[in-house]
């Protein structure tokens, strides 16, 4: 999907909370009034299933955490309604690489910006959010 002539591409960081909803409410009708393009991505953070061995909990966890995240999609759906220019995606990304994940993940979409719908509820811990600002060459917002 191309952006809209004059529109601008919001790569949005969403976890579940009121204030994400307010948020991506209010991120969706501006770009819904510029002819703009939103992606709504749930970070499922992944451990690495140790090789050759018969443990299942690191796969059962990663599990866990993507069907999470595909919960907090859901959520921003209901929070949008049926708008057009939205999309929804799972971001998997292994744990101790997850701010490379999101800033490759927005390039690669051809993002113009980075939003945390809401910063503190985001999944990101504080170093993780001072790093995504550091390392993204796409400006970042909260």
């Amino acid at each position: 999907m191309t952006t809209p002539a004059g529109g601008t591409h919001t790569l949005v960081l969403y976890r579940s909370s009121d204030r994400a909803d307010t948020a991506l409410r209010s991120l969706c009708q501006r770009a819904l009034d510029g002819a703009s393009r939103v992606t709504v991505v749930a970070l499922a953070r992944q451990e690495d299933p140790r090789n050759g061995c018969c443990d299942t909990r690191s796969v059962l966890w990663n599990e866990v955490c993507r069907d999470l995240a595909n919960q907090d999609l859901s959520r921003a759906s209901q929070a949008v309604g049926n708008q057009a220019g939205v999309e929804f995606e799972v971001l998997t990304a292994p744990d101790r690489k997850v701010v490379d994940a999101i800033a490759r993940e927005a390039l690669a979409r051809g993002a113009d910006e980075i939003v945390l719908a809401d910063p503190r509820g985001s999944g990101l811990g504080g170093f993780e959010r001072r790093r995504l600002r550091r390392r993204s060459t796409i400006p970042i917002s909260a």
